[in-house]
Parts: C-alpha cells; sequence; structure tokens
C-alpha cells in the first residue's frame, strides 16, 4: 500500500486464500530469491521474486537483477517441481569427473562456477540430454564416506550408488545476488520499506556469491533494519483513505497474479541482460580501436 513513494502496509494472502489488509509503520521483505522461476534451482518452488515483482510495479529501485549464480552441478531429476540437490564442487576437488552421454570427458571440472556451467550446457546441447554424467568413483570409498555422506545417502535413495556408477547431473539457480536495492540499513528507495536476505541487493556480492557473506546479507543487514526502525519514536502518520479504496477483487486470482510478476521478473532479468552485452559491446569496440590508434601511432 504506496502513496507518494511512501508504504503504509500490505495486502496480504492468508494460507486458506483470505485476503486482508495490514497497516503499519514500517514494512519489510523477505521473500528470498526466484529460484522457483527456473526449471533446475536449488531453494524452494515458491521463491520467485515476488518483491521484485511489487518493485517494478510501484517503481522502487532494484539492482543487478542479472546477477544469478548458477551451480554447474546439482543431482539431476525429471521431477520438476523437486527442489534440485546440490552436488558440492569439493567433490570435484577431490577428483571426480564429468562425462559426456559417451561417457567421454569434456572439460576441465575445475573451472570457475560460471564457466563450467556454460561448458556443461554447451555439452547437454551438443548431445541432445538432459543433463551430463558426473564420477565419483575416482574418490577412494572411506573419502567419500567420511568427506561427502549426504550426497552418497541422497544418490542412495534416487538409485545410485556412487562407488560404482556415475551419477546425472545439470546446472541450477543457486543464489540470487541482485534484488531490490536498499542501502547500509537495508531501507529501499521506498520510505518506510526495508528488505532483507536474498531478495535485497546490498551490495556484499558482486556478480558471483562468496558463501559466507550470504550470513552478512540475511543476518548483519537484518539486524541493521531492526535497529533502523526501532530507534524511529516518532508517531508516523497513517493513510487509512488508501485502505479503504482497494479493489480486492484483482487479487482474487492468485495463479493469474502469479504469472504476471513472474513475466515482470523474467522481463526484468532479459532485459539487464541486454543491457550488460551493450556495454560489453561498446568496451570492446572502444578498446579496438585503441589499440589499432596505438598501432598507427607506433
Amino acid at each position: 500500500m504506496t502513496k507518494d513513494n511512501c508504504c503504509y502496509g500490505a495486502v496480504i494472502r492468508r494460507e486458506d486464500g483470505t485476503i486482508e489488509t495490514v497497516e503499519a509503520e514500517h514494512t519489510v521483505w523477505a521473500c528470498g530469491g526466484i529460484g522457483g522461476l527456473y526449471r533446475h534451482s536449488t531453494n524452494f518452488r515458491h521463491l520467485t521474486g515476488d518483491a521484485l515483482a511489487l518493485s517494478i510495479k510501484h517503481g522502487i529501485r532494484l539492482k543487478d537483477v542479472n546477477y544469478v549464480q548458477i551451480h554447474p552441478t546439482t543431482f539431476y531429476s525429471p521431477d520438476e517441481e523437486e527442489r534440485s540437490f546440490l552436488i558440492s564442487e569439493s567433490v570435484r576437488g577431490e577428483g571426480a569427473k564429468l562425462y559426456d552421454k559417451n561417457m567421454k570427458r569434456f572439460v576441465n571440472e575445475l573451472l570457475p562456477r560460471d564457466l563450467l556451467a556454460e561448458e556443461i550446457y554447451k555439452q547437454m546441447a551438443k548431445d541432445g540430454t538432459d543433463h551430463v554424467w558426473e564420477d565419483l568413483r575416482t574418490i577412494p570409498r572411506e573419502e567419500l564416506m567420511e568427506h561427502f555422506p549426504n550426497i552418497v545417502e541422497h544418490c542412495r535413495e534416487m538409485g545410485y550408488d556412487v562407488t560404482k556408477e556415475c551419477i546425472p547431473v545439470v546446472p541450477a539457480q543457486h543464489y540470487f545476488m541482485g534484488g531490490v536495492w536498499v542501502d547500509h540499513e537495508s531501507h529501499t528507495s521506498m520510505e518506510r520499506l526495508y528488505a532483507v536476505g536474498e531478495t535485497a541487493c546490498n551490495g556484499v556480492h558482486g556478480k558471483n556469491r562468496l558463501a559466507s557473506n550470504s550470513l552478512l546479507e540475511s543476518l548483519v543487514f537484518a539486524k541493521r533494519a531492526a535497529k533502523q526502525m526501532s530507534g524511529q519514536k516518532e508517531t508516523i502518520s497513517a493513510a487509512p483513505e488508501l485502505f479503504a479504496a482497494i479493489d480486492r477483487s484483482i487479487y482474487a486470482d492468485a495463479k493469474a497474479l502469479s504469472s504476471q510478476y513472474h513475466e515482470y521478473v523474467r522481463e526484468a532479468i532479459i532485459a539487464a541482460d541486454a543491457k550488460m552485452q551493450q556495454v560489453q559491446d561498446a568496451r570492446t569496440k572502444a578498446t579496438v580501436a585503441f589499440r589499432k590508434q596505438c598501432a598507427q601511432v607506433g
């Protein structure tokens, strides 16, 4: 619920589908990432970037929405609703290999995450497959059991014995570094509205996430937001006319609304990618022109 770039509360949907309005002096978004928009993701399916869609709808600033980290190896499942199980890069660090459909090694497994994921996608397209294969048999059995018991157990539950056979793996969306822009107190560009956790973009990650920085994003910045809100002692004016005028019918069809929100987010990511590509192309042209100029001077 907004007016003149100020948030006065929210319209919420209860688990039973009931629509309610909540008036608040401060509102905090903690909506998670965008994994539910992807076919494969290590995140829960209900995390679909709703805060981003609402930001687009209400003119709230976003930042780096195309900074999406893809983990190169997760256990492949044909079930589209299943949350992807992460096969740690530590496994590859210990010597696990990646194979194509003919069980031929096709890549350096120690490439950075984004480059390795790209190579796997290329191989999948070349082979016409939905996954590649990862071989953990290169790691001694005792080491597998001691260092990676959860991976061994999950694969066993899915019908694979990692000590005897390869497992199917596929890249999956893993973490969202971009999001709703916030300052150092987790305050968004809208008054009285805060965002914390993966839904926010506070700049601690850059383009590639460092795992421990998620603690900063989720805990430190959330604490800062709480301190900021609790420190504001003055009474904040309400806007009862906003709540009186609300048309609840526009929220009646939850499925249609979610579909619209998902499209907002996808379009924003595509637009950000296109803009980044334009910048990279311009830099490349400028570099080529500079080198030619240097060559002429020389």
